[in-house]
């Protein structure tokens, strides 16, 4: 048995949309637990990840990203980033330096100005960056960590390739304290299979989707039982409901003689057969429910 003390605590990842944050979770757990996407608002809940060694247990923390809200929806995924601000250990602001550092960056610095906490900034996508572009990021961690002394460090990462990640991790693990092992091993998300489940099918309609439409669509599993087929084979019979805030969503979901559907369905199906190595009969259904997105009440169903 290991003499070395246990170290655990959780480590929250914010930033503006679209920086990588997702990425980096899924590249640090070798396992795509948290969907991803180049479109704005992908992730819209607090999804704790959990890293095991022999001496630690580190909780990362995905959250949305800071964006000003348009409707009641992006208020509470803004509520979602100060909850994490609060509860967390240590702070991890990640941006994309090959997009250079913008207002947007500076506003989530401020937010965090105040919280007394180790914090650390993640320049992401250095892998985008070219030659000429790579010679100027110790200049501009320079220029930050004048501008914004808080910040125990700058760390220049890859959340694609994987470039750098072990230097990463290494100094959030260094600022962990001695603490208890909150999950017990072989766990490594607190996101119930249901919620699982559908999120691969909205990353699937996200992924597939145009660009107006990510925003105003959720997904529900709405039952779930194993089924014996004819030829004594286990199958898992899924229903989705997906809904949408518009008639003309719906039509476009659905797709020319139901080919939208078809494939996310098949997109769906098969990563959902991978996470339950188990075949999978899925089926999905479009649902309008008007202007959900700023109405609590449809919101609170959802779990906002």
């Amino acid at each position: 048995m290991s003499s070395e003390i246990f170290k655990s605590g959780y480590i929250g990842l914010i930033g503006r949309t679209n920086v990588g944050k997702s990425t980096l979770i899924n590249k640090i757990l070798e396992k795509n637990i948290v969907i991803t996407s180049g479109k704005a608002q992908t992730t819209r809940d607090r999804i704790n990840c959990i890293y095991n060694t022999e001496n630690m247990q580190a909780i990362f923390v995905d959250c949305p990203g800071f964006f000003k809200p348009r409707n009641l929806l992006g208020e509470k995924l803004n509520g979602i980033i100060y909850g994490v601000l609060s509860d967390v250990d240590i702070i991890a602001v990640m941006i994309d330096i090959s997009a250079g550092i913008g207002q947007g960056d500076r506003y989530v610095f401020e937010q965090i100005k105040n919280r007394r906490k180790p914090r650390y900034l993640i320049f992401n996508k250095v892998d985008l960056c070219s030659s000429a572009e790579r010679e100027l990021i110790g200049e501009k961690a320079s220029g930050i960590l004048k501008e914004f002394d808080f910040f125990e460090d700058v760390i220049t990462v890859s959340a694609r390739t994987g470039e750098n990640i072990e230097s990463l991790l290494s100094k959030l693990f260094a600022g962990l304290s001695e603490g208890p092992k909150y999950y017990p091993d072989g766990v490594i998300t607190d996101l119930p299979l249901d919620k699982i489940i559908a999120e691969v099918v909205r990353e699937n309609l996200i992924n597939n989707l145009f660009e107006e439409l990510p925003h105003s669509v959720n997904v529900e599993v709405a039952s779930r039982e194993k089924k014996i087929t004819s030829k004594g084979e286990e199958i898992e019979k899924i229903e989705c409901t997906i809904y949408v805030e518009k008639k003309s969503h719906k039509s476009i979901i659905i797709g020319n003689s139901g080919s939208m559907i078809k494939k996310i369905g098949e997109l769906s199906r098969i990563e959902i057969e991978h996470i339950l190595q188990s075949k999978v009969f899925l089926q999905l259904w479009v649902k309008v429910m008007e202007n959900w997105t700023r109405k609590d009440s449809y919101l609170s169903r959802f779990g906002f």
